[in-house]
């Protein structure tokens, strides 16, 4: 379980990341997503619903503090450093 810092640790991490990737991504770049159950996939970016990214085939659900890769290069939105 999160302490209270941590959750609002996680909260700045995750709108960090959100203006960050808004600046820097346009409809076809291609990303490496974490999904639930921590399952890694490439997609191809579509559009934003709110903070949520969403694919070619409308899949809404990926949040941009979860992309690690936009066209095969290491990104990391939320500034905590690049990790595979």
């Amino acid at each position: 379980m999160l302490t209270e810092e941590q959750k609002k640790e996680w909260g700045r991490w995750a709108k960090l990341a959100e203006a960050n990737a808004q600046k820097m991504l346009k409809p076809g770049d291609r990303l490496r997503v974490t999904k639930c159950p921590g399952t890694k996939r490439w997609i191809t970016f579509s559009h934003w619903d709110g903070c949520w990214v969403v694919s070619k085939s409308g899949i809404g659900d990926y949040h941009p503090v979860n992309v690690d890769f936009v066209n095969g290069l290491p990104v990391d939105f939320a500034g905590r450093g690049i990790h595979d």
